[in-house]
């Protein structure tokens, strides 16, 4: 497993990251971004877990209008991602802190190595990172989440990313932002 900038700023620690893991041809957030607008790999997706897409969880619709959902909300996230940058990594209200939540609704306190995800309000897109402090996360993976729980395998999957990569960041002693800068140095 190796660590990649995504959204770094120059002068600082803050920004975005994410985990490239050995065997992979990209980082996990391009890798997400990527299926999220693979309009076959949707089709397949959205076919494997129809009964969860018509679970009403998320309202019932057709596999053709979740991918175009799906695709829709990719963008926005992406979006919302990009702007970020564009206003400055410790700029007036701009936060990584204001997209990525902690992934248990039910966590009020922010810690480290906390598990995250970044979803857009009544989204079923998850993108799932750790977080390191206030404006940094480390990108883990992403998926569809139609379902009130983690319990479908591919929502497993991610949930045991998060925990490899709570695991890496622990072993190496990356336990606060300028420790991955250090880290991204002595690797390059």
């Amino acid at each position: 497993m190796e660590l990649v900038r995504i959204f770094v700023a120059e002068d600082s620690e803050n920004g975005l990251w994410s985990i490239f893991k050995d065997a992979a041809l990209q980082n996990e957030f391009e890798r997400f971004f990527e299926r999220m607008n693979d309009i076959v790999w949707l089709h397949g997706f959205f076919s494997l877990h129809h009964d969860d897409l018509n679970s009403g969880f998320f309202g019932k619709m057709t596999v053709d209008d979740a991918v175009v959902k799906t695709m829709s909300e990719a963008e926005e996230m992406e979006n919302a991602l990009y702007d970020f940058t564009q206003q400055g990594f410790s700029g007036h209200g701009a936060r990584l802190q204001s997209i990525f939540k902690p992934l248990n609704n039910h966590e009020y306190v922010i810690s480290l190595y906390q598990k995250s995800k970044a979803r857009l309000r009544n989204g079923w897109l998850r993108l799932y990172a750790i977080r390191l402090d206030w404006n940094c996360f480390i990108v883990t993976g992403g998926a569809i989440k139609l379902t009130p729980d983690m319990q479908r395998d591919h929502l497993q999957h991610e949930l045991k990313k998060l925990g490899q990569t709570k695991a890496f960041l622990r072993q190496r002693e990356i336990h606060y932002p300028e420790d991955l800068n250090t880290y991204y140095d002595d690797q390059h």
